[in-house]
């Protein structure tokens, strides 16, 4: 898949840095950097330590609020066929290996032939392995 640029806001009043991936990222209060698409998801959904203040109070400069320009995404989830408000054209993404699938069942047959091994919940791990329609 093809990577695409996209703007990543810094809504806060301050500075938004942390470390992403092994290097240090710089977002100034309320502008902008780009990124690719997928590794901005990634770097939002991040969770970055809050600092707390003398009263036990989170510090506004720690504050992760940061998204992904809305223009930009839209046009992403255009082009890989999913339109953001058409459910039915979703993407599937395996968030493991980032592979992507354009039905629930594809990527329910890759989980059970690739990461069945690394499922923690017990009862959604022998609800995928009994599902026949899978196999």
């Amino acid at each position: 898949m093809k990577a695409v640029t996209v703007r990543v806001w810094n809504r806060n009043a301050y500075d938004h840095t942390e470390t992403f991936k092994g290097s240090k990222v710089t977002i100034p209060a309320h502008k902008f950097i780009e990124m690719d698409y997928d590794e901005a998801v990634l770097f939002k959904g991040q969770f970055s330590n809050p600092q707390f203040g003398k009263d036990m109070v989170q510090r506004p400069e720690s504050y992760k609020w940061i998204e992904i320009d809305k223009d930009d995404k839209d046009k992403v989830l255009k082009s890989r066929g999913s339109d953001s408000g058409d459910e039915t054209e979703k993407v599937f993404t395996c968030h493991v290996c980032m592979k992507d699938f354009r039905t629930k069942n594809g990527l329910l047959k890759h989980i059970k032939d690739k990461h069945q091994d690394m499922m923690v919940d017990k009862e959604a791990k022998d609800e995928l392995l009994d599902n026949e329609d899978l196999e």
